[in-house]
């Protein structure tokens, strides 16, 4: 099963995507939860107040479908609604919601930013495709709304988490050790 979208439908904007094949097994929770233990978004967020996780999977998928489709204008949740339907309760096994303090929002964009790519390394290497999204929709009051989230709290992002082939991180050049990447300058040329 494949995602990805030539366009944000929330906003109807052109975005740059790619696509992610899943299979359909579930992810185990326990797997997700040692990812975030080994990720460790503490590392990279000088805040005292933690991040927060929330992860739609199984029937819960669902839950996290009606609140991107009730953040949809009209005219969009008509035209994508089938397929929204489809990526986020069939096509893709796992949603982990990132929340952060909405009060240190902007302090927190490049740690995510960071804290992502490191995510979706771990994710590799135990077999995983992890593919983080901003959308407009994210911070929609009515998704924010049915997500349960406060006034003091702010999405970050979403991780679509599955199964899949992994060839394709295998093979990028950023996943290589970096002291591969280093030049040594130890003499005059």
């Amino acid at each position: 099963m494949s995602t990805g979208l030539g366009q944000d439908a929330a906003s109807g904007k052109k975005k740059r995507t790619g696509t992610c094949e899943f299979s359909p097994l579930p992810v185990p929770q326990s797997v997700i939860r040692r990812l975030l233990d080994e990720a460790d978004p503490s590392l990279y967020v000088m805040s005292p107040e933690p991040w927060r996780f929330m992860l739609f999977a199984s029937e819960g998928r669902q839950l996290y479908l009606e609140a991107v489709r009730q953040s949809y204008p009209p005219h969009l949740a008509d035209r994508y609604g089938d397929w929204a339907t489809y990526q986020y309760t069939e096509a893709i096994p796992a949603h982990l919601v990132v929340v952060t303090p909405s009060r240190a929002s902007e302090d927190h964009v490049l740690p995510a930013k960071a804290w992502s790519k490191r995510f979706c390394i771990l994710a590799a290497e135990h077999g995983l495709n992890a593919v983080w999204k901003i959308n407009d929709y994210q911070q929609h009051p009515v998704f924010m709304n049915l997500m349960g989230l406060t006034s003091e709290e702010k999405v970050m992002g979403v991780f679509h988490i599955g199964y899949g082939d992994q060839s394709v991180l295998r093979n990028n050049d950023a996943s290589r050790p970096a002291s591969e990447l280093m030049t040594v300058y130890d003499h005059l040329v």
